[in-house]
């Protein structure tokens, strides 16, 4: 983990993703180097006071200069609609913390529920818990303990922040994590497990939404399944591959199976 001062400039005309894509941020290639940081790894920007995680969706070669290049959506996320100066930070999750002091201090932790070392068969993830998606960690960590060790493991992700925040701060759209930015995914990611499923969380409406790769059939006999136990009122659906519903429930890390 390493840090240096940077100038956080506004994005230029044809740096669309960076337009479009608040949590994705590009600094320059030879400082992000001189942190010992890469391309599709995540980062931290902070601004007076306040930090969030990006993704580096892309490098600017052509300066020497410590510079980072943010749409608008991305500086927002710092409370200003103007370039400052700021710091990079390669830190992503802090390995140090309970979760009661990380709640204390607004951090980002991960967790590895009891694993045998070796089953293949189901990882449970929760990439926003804690309150960036609240609840999902906990979903996550039941299937595990339902299940055992060697049946299931489960990995987390808990993000908190100050006066609601964790979302604004911490959210990063699960499909972008890298895991060499997460020690405890690392070192698990490389098993081939043959089963993933992803919990997450939305606030279109009440419900349960089943998407990911997994075939359609199966799929829908989740649906079903889960629509049996669901109190009276809600229901669980198969999401429609568009990117305002994503595939909000089963969504895999690339690499991983889905269910």
């Amino acid at each position: 983990m390493a840090t240096a001062p940077v100038s956080v400039e506004k994005s230029i005309e044809t740096q669309e993703d960076l337009q479009d894509r608040r949590e994705h941020c590009a600094p320059a290639a030879r400082l992000l180097a001189s942190l010992d940081g890469g391309l599709r790894e995540q980062v931290r920007i902070h601004h007076d006071g306040e930090f969030a995680l990006y993704t580096v969706s892309e490098l600017l070669h052509e300066t020497t200069d410590p510079v980072v290049r943010l749409g608008l959506g991305g500086r927002r996320r710092l409370q200003t609609d103007d370039g400052f100066d700021g710091v990079l930070d390669t830190k992503v999750v802090d390995q140090d913390l309970s979760d009661t002091k990380a709640r204390d201090a607004g951090e980002l932790v991960e967790r590895l529920a009891d694993d045998d070392g070796s089953q293949r068969h189901l990882i449970a993830i929760a990439p926003h818990g804690g309150d960036i998606e609240e609840h999902t960690d906990e979903q996550a960590e039941r299937v595990a303990e339902q299940l055992g060790p060697h049946l299931a493991t489960a990995w987390r992700c808990k993000g908190w922040g100050s006066n609601g925040g964790a979302f604004v701060r911490w959210h990063i759209t699960s499909t972008d994590l890298n895991p060499v930015c997460f020690p405890l995914l690392n070192s698990v990611i490389s098993r081939r497990f043959i089963h993933a499923v992803a919990f997450h969380g939305f606030d279109d409406e009440p419900g349960v939404l089943i998407g990911g790769t997994a075939p359609a059939r199966v799929k829908q006999r989740l649906a079903r399944a889960i629509g049996q136990v669901l109190p009276a009122g809600l229901e669980a659906r198969v999401a429609l591959p568009d990117p305002k519903s994503g595939f909000l429930v089963s969504r895999c890390i690339p690499g991983w199976a889905g269910i």
